[in-house]
């Protein structure tokens, strides 16, 4: 197995007032000892501190773990994201794209992974949306 050429594309929606918690399950490679880092930005490339980073972490805690089973001889890996609901708040208010209340935030993301004997590469990418609610508690 080599690393991707290119992330794959893969659009995520949190949203607001509850946490994001997804999986991402890749089937034939082993991420054992894998090493992850996802960042959130304003946009691509946007200079300084990112708006949210992620990283490895234990499986309940916010941040990146990972999971390896076996389906028939086959690794299946599981990265599981996990991004508590206050991190989300944090962001809010959001005026500095021109979001109106209401409406839909659209971020940036994408994730490094440097999987045991391979080098790091960018594995994803995407837009990274934070859908609005109403109820808040």
């Amino acid at each position: 197995m080599s690393n991707p050429t290119e992330p794959a594309v893969l659009h995520l929606r949190a949203k607001r007032w509850v946490p994001y918690d997804d999986k991402i399950i890749i089937r034939g490679v082993d991420m054992t000892g894998a090493a992850l880092k996802a960042q959130i930005r304003l946009y691509p490339d946007a200079p300084g501190d990112p708006l949210i980073s992620l990283e490895q972490t234990a499986p309940l805690a916010q941040g990146l773990s990972v999971s390896v089973a076996d389906d028939a001889g086959v690794p299946v890996s599981t990265i599981r994201m996990l991004i508590n609901e206050t991190t989300i708040e944090q962001l809010l208010p959001f005026a500095t794209n021109g979001t109106e209340p209401g409406a839909e935030i659209k971020l940036s993301w994408d994730m490094l992974i440097t999987v045991v004997g391979m080098r790091k590469a960018r594995w994803f990418a995407g837009n990274f949306i934070i859908v609005p609610g109403s109820t808040q508690i």
